[in-house]
């Protein structure tokens, strides 16, 4: 057993991670905020386990869309893409209670125009920090289900938006909401060990309040079922089908003729398949690769949406409770 004096070190270091680094959690090619990543680790943790997720996700987007159609008119835009690194901790308080901070960089958030007077855009730096709790309410390891719920904050790590040269940077490059935000979860699990498949659910919603200019980014809505089975040994097949719904932004400081406080060209529907492939290391770690392919999208005004996106992450288990118990904290919690 953790004696008290580690576990409050312990919550002490998720604590000064989270103020070092950005959360990841959703959002569209190069609007603001964080991608997501490693999702498919989300479920409580065994008592006094230590989670610790690394991943690298690249996005690039050339097609712009008005509604469910494509459109090249009066369009400014040639490209965007960004890179981001993203880390996240999470510990196992008892066999119920997991508290999770998430971290991340963008090393690059860029925008190339279609008249070559117009210099590239590009921003970089830390996204916005986060740091959920998640309790798992129903708990059944023999017949492998579980149910989690979760609530969380995420802070700016600067109230100001970032200026480079003298220059203020267009909100699609900015790292950071530069505001406040919550966020609620459900995660539900249904496991099949005679046949290795496991079936989850991911469902959660982000809620953005306003920043220093009276700008609010639009709430995200994100619903994902996974289906995971076991191809050979150590590899295992991952299928996700995500939803993402987000609502329009609002610049309460310049109301506009059409919408009022409403963005017109913010907000969207997109429903993504994601095909992931996981591989055990060694017992202990587990790499897996992903590529979100994008099947429809319906975008409020006209905007600039993703082509394509990959990313690769990295994870492992680490025990602080002495003796480690024989049962496996990925099936039993």
């Amino acid at each position: 057993m953790l004696s008290g004096r580690i576990i409050s070190r312990v919550l002490l270091f998720f604590f000064a991670i989270s103020l070092t680094f950005p959360g990841f959690s959703y959002s569209q090619c190069c609007s603001t905020g964080s991608p997501v990543g490693a999702s498919v680790y989300v479920g409580v943790l065994g008592k006094n386990y230590l989670r610790a997720i690394a991943y690298y996700r690249r996005s690039y987007s050339d097609t712009y869309y008005q509604g469910a159609q494509k459109t090249s008119e009066t369009v400014q835009l040639s490209n965007s893409s960004f890179n981001f690194s993203g880390v996240a901790i999470a510990y196992g308080v008892t066999k119920r209670l997991t508290i999770e901070t998430d971290a991340g960089y963008y090393f690059d958030k860029t925008q190339n125009f279609i008249n070559p007077k117009v210099p590239q855009t590009k921003g970089y730096g830390l996204s916005n920090g986060s740091v959920t709790v998640k309790y798992g309410a129903f708990i059944k390891p023999a017949s492998q289900v579980e149910i989690t719920a979760g609530a969380g904050f995420r802070y700016p790590f600067s109230a100001k938006p970032q200026v480079i040269d003298g220059v203020q940077l267009n909100r699609d490059v900015q790292p950071s909401t530069n505001a406040f935000g919550a966020s609620a979860m459900l995660f539900l699990n249904k496991g099949f060990p005679a046949i290795t498949l496991r079936l989850f659910s991911i469902n959660r919603y982000d809620y953005n309040f306003r920043d220093r200019s009276d700008y609010k980014y639009g709430n995200i809505l994100l619903n994902s079922v996974f289906v995971s089975k076991k191809i050979v040994k150590y590899f295992f097949g991952i299928i996700q089908v995500r939803n993402e719904w987000k609502t329009n932004d609002q610049d309460f400081a310049n109301p506009n003729n059409y919408g009022g406080d409403k963005v017109i060209n913010s907000g969207f529907q997109i429903v993504t398949v994601s095909p992931q492939l996981s591989y055990s290391i060694a017992g202990k770690w587990n790499l897996t690769v992903l590529c979100d392919i994008p099947v429809y999208k319906y975008y409020n005004g006209k905007q600039m949406t993703p082509q394509y996106s990959f990313a690769v992450s990295l994870t492992r288990d680490f025990y602080l409770g002495g003796k480690q118990p024989k049962i496996d904290p990925g099936i039993v919690k």
